[in-house]
Parts: C-alpha cells; structure tokens; sequence
C-alpha cells in the first residue's frame, strides 16, 4: 500500500511540474510576443487583402506599401428614412454647389476621392462621421450629431438596432466611395474611458467591417492631450488602450488600431510605448522652428514600435505664406519621416476652411478657389496647391540618408532669459536620455518643452520665468513640482535654477499585465 501511495505521490508532483512548465512557457509567450500587440490569437497568418504590420512596415499583397493620407471631413446626414455621408460643408463655401440628396453627395463624394487618388495620395483619415460626443457625463450616454434636413448639427442617441444599421449604412457608403477611388480609409473614433458603451459601440463597428479591407486602421481617440480632460497615470492608460485593443482584435482580428497622439508632450500620461496600438499616429506642427523634424528624429529613438505622421502641415494662401514655402516644408518633413522609420505621412486636412485664424483656415491641400477636373472629368470645387507634386513624387523607398538631428534639437526656441537644468537618472543612478521635460510660466498658459541628453542633462529655456515643471522619459514615471523662484542664480547673464539629480522609477510592465 505504502509503495502505491508513494507512486501516485510521485505522478502527481510530475503532472504538478508539467503544468507549471507549460503555464509559464505560456505566460511567456504571451507576455514577451504581445509587447507591441499584446492580443493573443491563434489565427496568427496575415489575410493578404488587408495592410498588416511587419518589420515596421506596412505590408500590402505581400509588399512593403508607405501611407501617404489626408485627414478628410465627413458630415452625416440623414432624413426619416436613412442616414448617408457626404463632403463636408465647411470645404464647400457656396451653398449652391453643396449637394444635399443622397445620391448627389455619393456622387460628390466619390469624385472627390478621386481626385485625392489622382493628388498622390493612397488613404483618407476619415473623421467627423464616426466620432460621436458624449451627452451626459454621469449616464455615459453618447450623441450622435448630423444635418437633419435643414437643421445643422442634429443630436441623436444610437438608442437601438434599427438606428445602428441605418448608421452602419452611411459609414459602408463612405468606405464604398474610398474603394472605387483607390483608397485605404483610417476611420477615428472617440471611445471615451468613462463612458462603456462607446467600447461597445467599437465592438459593433469592428464586428460589422471585419471584412473590409478598406480600412486600414482604427483610430481610437483624436489628441487626448488636448481632448481628455481627466488626469491619468501610465497604468491607467496601459490598461485602458489594451482592453480596447483586444475589443478590435476579438471582433476583427484583420485590422490594425491606432491612436493620433498630439505630440511629444503625450509622453507624460498617453506614453507612445504604452499605449496598446498596432502603431502610433502622431500630429506635431511646427509651431516652432523645425519642430517637426526635431520631433521626428526624438521618435526615431525612443519609440519602441511601429509610428506614422498622422497629421501634420503648415498653412499657406500664397500671400502670407507662399506656396513655395508650404511645398518646401512638405519635402523636408516627408524625408525626414522616412529617413527616421516612419511608415507614412498624412497632412491636415483636405480642403482650406473658415475656421477663424490663418493657421487652421489654411492648412488645407485644396484652396477654396476654382474648380478642377479630376480623372474621370468631374469638377470638383477648389484648386490643389503645389505641395501635392511633392507627395505624389516622393517615393520612400529610395529616400537615403540617416535621421537628421536639427541643430535646435535641445532648444526649440533659442531662449536665454530664463532656464531650469538638471540631471535625470533611473534608480540605480544610470542616465536616463530622450526624458521629455516640461515647464510653464505662473498661469499654466505659456510652456516650453526639452528632452534629456545622452549623459542625463537638461536645458530647458523661456523668455519668462518658469513656475511649473515635470519630467517623465517614455516607460517611467512621470515626476512633478514647483519652481521656488527664490533659489534662481544668475549664470552667464540667464536667470537659472538647478534642480539637481532626479531620480525616476520605471514603469513595471509585468506586475500590471499580471494584475490584469
């Protein structure tokens, strides 16, 4: 008896060691195979039809293929039968020319995009019809907005399936119209973190267009630096991103996610190496001297997975700012995104608009000035600017070169009034390069932003005295504190303060996933 027991003892401590072997083969697997897409699937082979992601590259029919986009308007329009896209009205200034029936502004549509295909370009970030607002903050309900016979901006509730599909049947008619046009379509939302039913509603959407290969992407949320008005740490964003990331791969494991971060400021909560994306869509603009560029060569660094411009330009009405100059921004930057990794380049936005200010009112690649005739002899209201020849002559694949470091890298702006310095190290007194470092003047408006040098230091400059900093390299905490203006030393004639070594703690990526 005594012998059997201790045989049976001994199988069942072999099966114990078995199943923990294999538990953690595959906890490592997963863990270790999903850093850049953290969604386990079995169905692991790319569908040909649809872009995928490999050596970040996109991958088209099995070739390396480069997005070149513009950021396109859309209105949702409906009647008390249906729902339908069309051009949005704001690029249309004379209401005579804006179609307002269904059929005419599919028609309208669909030149439209043609003409973007005949420009150069191959895709449309798609926003305005899928991105919804929220309603009440408390209920978390969503609206909806859409020009309901002559009211503008009509609010709706997506409140039941007979909508839904009505809905659902004005974003086929967009992707119809971009397909016959020749174009890949990065369709944005806005999946708000307090609000479940937009994840849901992200659900519905990825369920019913698993199958279309027009779309490219889907972008979750538009700049929350600017648009989400709740302070957030890392985790907490780790986490959100992830539980959306895998909503898409459940429902429709084809398409690719992304997320439009404003800039390098999003490192110190939407941290470009946490978020859960297939790639990353950034929107720098110079509003700065060679900004751009400078934000480029940082991204080429320090972040650890697939990125694309997802907006960027400068305005031009050929008065203030000639076209020559647009055209010539245009050219450097696009090197630059391929010199540096970037998988493609996408400008805001289609047309020149009446926003209010000269740098929203023309930034777009079409002027709100004649007509053109695109290929298939359709007018289309408007004239394209020189700086579409750039696009469409560009070919990322036989640009040379290394990633260039503009010589104002350090310094955007060449200050010398006012300068906050500093060391930043990691817990075992290691020098952290590439950290982003923040500051602003005493009412929290005015700010100017630096990174970290290789050896740790920083410089980070103004023309006004600094009241508030914080630091955070991508993948650590973030830290934050006032200036006592008390302690500043006058340095070769710059007011200076020196915050001496400051210690930060990386984020631990596998105690969160564990906790998930």
């Amino acid at each position: 008896m005594t012998i059997i027991t201790s045989f049976f003892r001994k199988i069942s401590m072999l099966l114990a060691l078995f199943i923990i072997f294999i538990s953690v083969g595959f906890c490592y697997f997963y863990f270790e195979n999903g850093k850049n897409n953290p969604v386990f699937s079995s169905d692991t082979k790319p569908d040909p039809r649809f872009i995928s992601i490999k050596n970040n590259q996109f991958i088209l029919d099995g070739k390396p293929w480069y997005l070149k986009a513009v950021n396109f308007v859309t209105t949702l329009r409906k009647n008390d039968k249906e729902f339908w896209p069309s051009v949005f009205i704001g690029y249309i200034p004379e209401q005579e020319y804006y179609q307002t029936n269904k059929d005419s502004c599919l028609s309208e549509l669909f030149h439209t995009f043609v003409l973007i295909h005949d420009l150069g370009y191959n895709s449309v970030r798609i926003t305005g019809i899928g991105e919804y607002e929220i309603q009440n903050k408390h209920t978390g309900k969503v609206a909806f907005r859409a020009d309901y016979f002559s009211t503008k901006d009509f609010r709706f509730q997506m409140d039941g399936d007979s909508v839904l599909n009505l809905y659902f049947s004005a974003i086929e008619d967009v992707l119809s119209c971009a397909q016959k046009a020749g174009l890949k379509v990065i369709f944005t939302l806005k999946v708000f973190p307090e609000a479940p039913i937009t994840e849901w509603f992200l659900g519905k959407v990825a369920a019913r267009f698993k199958d279309d290969p027009t779309i490219l992407a889907y972008d979750f949320f538009n700049e929350p630096l600017y648009f989400d008005d709740k302070q957030r740490n890392k985790e907490s964003i780790y986490t959100i991103t992830r539980r959306w990331n895998n909503i898409v791969k459940k429902n429709s494991p084809h398409q690719l996610t992304t997320i439009g971060l404003a800039c390098q400021r999003e490192v110190f909560e939407w941290d470009p190496n946490l978020v859960n994306v297939d790639f990353v869509s950034f929107h720098p603009y110079e509003y700065e001297k060679d900004q751009v560029r400078n934000e480029m060569y940082w991204y080429s660094k320090f972040v650890n997975k697939p990125w694309i411009i997802g907006e960027t330009g400068i305005p031009s009405n050929n008065d203030s700012i000639p076209y020559s100059d647009q055209a010539a921004f245009t050219k450097k930057t696009i090197e630059q995104n391929a010199k540096c990794g970037g998988m493609g380049y996408s400008w805001w936005q289609y047309k020149d608009v009446d926003w209010g200010d000269y740098h929203q009112n023309y930034l777009g690649i079409v002027s709100r000035n004649g007509f053109t005739k695109n290929s298939l002899g359709r007018m289309i209201h408007g004239t394209p600017k020189p700086m579409n020849d750039v696009i469409k002559d560009f070919d990322p694949f036989q640009s040379k070169g290394k990633c260039f470091c503009p010589e104002n890298y350090y310094n955007f702006s060449s200050n010398t009034y006012f300068k906050i310095i500093g060391r930043v190290v990691d817990e075992s007194g290691n020098p952290i390069e590439g950290a982003g470092v923040l500051a602003w003047d005493e009412w929290w408006i005015n700010h100017y932003f630096s990174t970290t040098k290789p050896d740790g230091t920083f410089e980070i400059y103004s023309d006004y005295d600094f009241y508030h900093w914080m630091i955070s390299p991508s993948n650590y905490e973030m830290i934050r504190a006032d200036v006592n203006l008390k302690n500043v030393k006058l340095v070769s004639g710059t007011r200076t303060i020196d915050l001496g070594t400051l210690k930060i703690k990386k984020i631990d990526l596998n105690s969160w996933r564990l906790n998930l």
